[in-house]
Order: structure tokens, then sequence, then C-alpha cells
């Protein structure tokens, strides 16, 4: 039997009516469907935006021709990962050099490659019941640029997303067949650690995202 040393849950939990989201987008809801005193089960029906809660993005979500959350291979949600902190900095412009720096302090610069993920860890889990929530950090172009030079299957940061309008991340990345895990958590605790990264997101035929409990799998 494999054995982690942890398994560590990257998730931030969907809520009826209570989840952060992006301006203008709606809430998700959650309707009994059926009850156990009525008929001898509980379920429910959810109402949800693709984009709610912990997701990933998909190519389809920038690009025409971009492959849908239901086409992307399997295997590139499940990648080798490391984590690059930028905590305590409030809107700030990640840099090609910043990503260079912050994988030179993990030991794994010579070693990214296709087979990765790079995960930011930003600190904005805990801001998102505040308006510093919708202030987190951008990948700048020459960031966006480095990391398809890289040829990372994937990146993740635990914000709203890795940038703002005009959407430079999402343009650069996305059409490159980089997917982005957006509003993840807990990758404080992964700081330092080797892990693998589990993202499989559910399956919506024609999906421009995917809803996700992400995992890391500690080596």
């Amino acid at each position: 039997m494999i054995e982690f040393k942890e398994i560590i849950d990257l998730a931030v939990p969907l809520k009826s009516m209570a989840t952060p989201m992006f301006t203008g987008h709606p809430q998700p809801l959650r309707t009994t469907f059926t009850t156990i005193d009525v008929q001898g089960f509980q379920s429910y029906v959810w109402f949800f935006a693709e984009h709610s809660g912990t997701h990933v993005d998909a190519p389809a979500h920038m690009t025409k021709e971009g492959m849908t959350v239901d086409q992307v291979p399997v295997k590139q949600f499940v990648s080798r990962g490391v984590v690059l902190d930028f905590a305590g900095k409030p809107r700030y412009q990640i840099t090609k050099n910043d990503i260079e720096k912050a994988l030179e302090s993990t030991g794994h610069r010579k070693d990214v490659d296709e087979n990765w993920i790079l995960l930011f860890y930003c600190g904005y889990t805990a801001k998102s019941d505040s308006k510093d929530w919708l202030e987190n950090p951008d990948l700048t172009e020459d960031a966006c640029k480095f990391i398809i030079e890289l040829g990372v299957r994937a990146i993740g940061i635990d914000a709203l997303g890795p940038d703002h309008a005009p959407w430079v991340a999402h343009h650069l990345l996305l059409p490159n067949n980089v997917v982005i895990f957006e509003n993840l958590s807990n990758l404080d605790k992964l700081i330092g650690k080797e892990f693998v990264f589990v993202g499989t997101p559910i399956s919506l035929f024609g999906g421009t995202a995917g809803l996700t409990r992400p995992v890391a799998l500690i080596l």
C-alpha cells in the first residue's frame, strides 16, 4: 500500500449564499430536493457558477478554440508541486525575477518542467471576508511568459485569481494550455515540503471551469 506522510486539503468549502465570489458573480445556492422524513433519503439541488469556490480555469475560459474542462487531459491536473511564498504583498506585481528567486529558495529551480505545478502562496484565504481580498497580487507579462517557458502543467493561487483586468495572466497562460487553480487554501502548510498535487475537477461537458477539491500528498 502506498503511504503518504500527510494529505492536506487545499480547498475552501462551497457554502450556499456564503461563498466569497468575484464581484457580480452569483452566490452558490442549495435547495432541498428530498428529505429523510418524506422520501427516506436526503439530497439537495445546487445552483452555482462554474467559477465558484475552489476551481480550475480551462483554456476555453479565454479562447474560443481552447479545450473545455472535460477535454483537458486528466494528467494535467496531477503534478509534482512547489509552493512559492509571496505572503504579505498586497496587489504586488510578481515578475519573472521574483519567480526565479522564489524557485531558487526552494531548491527546485532546475527541476521544474512539464511535470510540475507552481503554487503561489499569498495568504489571501484569510482575507476572504474583507475588502482586501480583491487586492491580490498579479502575475506580470514577463512572469507569465517565463511560466510558459518552464512548461508547467498548471499554476495555482490562494486568492481570487492571478491577475486583474485586463487579465494578462489569463490571456497568456490559458491559450498556452497552462490551467489555473483559483481560491486554494492551506498552501502555507506546503512550504518547504515535497508533495504531489491532485486537483482533478468535476467534468462539466463544455465547461470553462470545474469545481475541485485539490489535495497535496506529502512525500
